[in-house]
């Protein structure tokens, strides 16, 4: 009797139950995994705001450092044989990120190793890289303003793709180069050629914070003591509506590429993509990449810091869709809508 009671003490599943156990943890994966990837996606959000107000304050800090004046959002290089602008004080550059960083207004790790070489150092934590974005395995980091990246709405993966500006290297000056990649981008415009037809003064329709000089355009040296391009912390006067940072590829993603619309208009009035679903937006560049995507996967969310130093998520879809019908550049968004990306728009 003892030796049956022990053999049915140990008896292994049967089949059926080891069936049934199985079902029941499937089950319970099937139920669990949804929630698990929500609150992950949730976590990544919440990490890729806290990046951007460390930016935003970091940038806030630099601008403060210099008497309220805004720096550039990028200056292009006179050495990579490009129309070289001899007049250009920046003959290698300017790109925001990477100065916040050189000037150690932001912790993050310099793009070339050791400073010297190719930038290969894109693995490294850096708060300058959405944990949402294409990681540089997957995707390496872009410089300049490649015209891949004005492809595709704002869940495009050409939307989240890092950017690190021009940086050259080897320098001529023997100095040692630096450059960040950033998957964020300052709300800024591109300077035009000579006349500043594009109305890019506080008051005109592209007159966005922060500006791009490219010497293809406007010569460099110009642009950047013409008051039609000045830009000063007191001509922003909705701090909390007007947009710093936003998650982007390009740094022209405000007016999607280099052909920034004159003023009047011509026909169309705006930089307009329409898909094959027949849906038309005006500022495809702007990266959603946080929470629900919408039923069509062209637009989900993204976040975008301030001047006042705080982030908010928004969704891309009124952002990317809304446009008057009269004003050339920048869509007029209304202050309404929590977020306006020009001056002329925070009034």
């Amino acid at each position: 009797m003892q030796r049956l009671s022990c053999a049915r003490r140990f008896r292994g599943f049967t089949l059926v139950e080891l069936l049934v156990v199985i079902g029941i943890i499937t089950l319970l994966i099937a139920i669990l995994l949804p929630a698990l990837n929500k609150a992950r996606r949730e976590a990544y959000q919440t990490q890729c705001s806290s990046n951007m107000r460390q930016i935003a304050l970091g940038l806030l800090n630099y601008i403060n450092d210099n008497r309220g004046i805004l720096p550039p959002c990028m200056v292009t290089d006179n050495q990579s044989g490009k129309t070289a602008d001899p007049t250009d004080p920046y003959p290698y550059g300017w790109f925001w990120a990477a100065e916040l960083m050189n000037q150690h207004y932001v912790a993050a790790p310099n793009n070339y190793p050791n400073g010297s070489g190719a930038a290969t150092n894109f693995a490294s934590a850096s708060p300058f890289q959405c944990p949402e974005g294409t990681s540089p395995a997957e995707s390496a980091p872009q410089a300049g303003t490649s015209s891949t990246l004005f492809t595709g709405p704002p869940t495009s993966i050409n939307n989240s793709t890092g950017v690190y500006g021009e940086a050259i290297s080897p320098r001529n000056d023997g100095s040692a180069p630096y450059g960040v990649a950033t998957w964020y981008q300052l709300c800024s415009i591109r300077t035009e050629p000579a006349g500043f037809t594009d109305g890019g003064y506080p008051g005109g329709v592209n007159n966005a914070p922060f500006v791009f000089f490219d010497k293809t355009s406007a010569p460099v040296l110009t642009a950047l003591s013409s008051s039609v391009y000045t830009r000063n912390l007191s001509m922003i006067r909705h701090s909390a509506v007007m947009c710093m940072i936003a998650e982007a590829s390009s740094p022209q993603w405000l007016l999607e590429g280099n052909g920034s619309p004159k003023n009047p208009p011509p026909a169309p009035a705006a930089p307009k993509v329409t898909y094959t679903n027949g849906e038309s937006m005006y500022r495809c560049t702007i990266a959603a990449r946080h929470g629900q995507v919408s039923s069509n996967g062209n637009n989900a969310f993204t976040n975008i810091a301030f001047f006042d130093g705080h982030v908010s998520s928004f969704a891309t879809q009124p952002l990317a869709d809304y446009f008057n019908g009269t004003a050339g550049g920048a869509p007029v968004i209304p202050q309404a809508l929590g977020v306006v990306f020009t001056l002329s728009q925070d009034q």
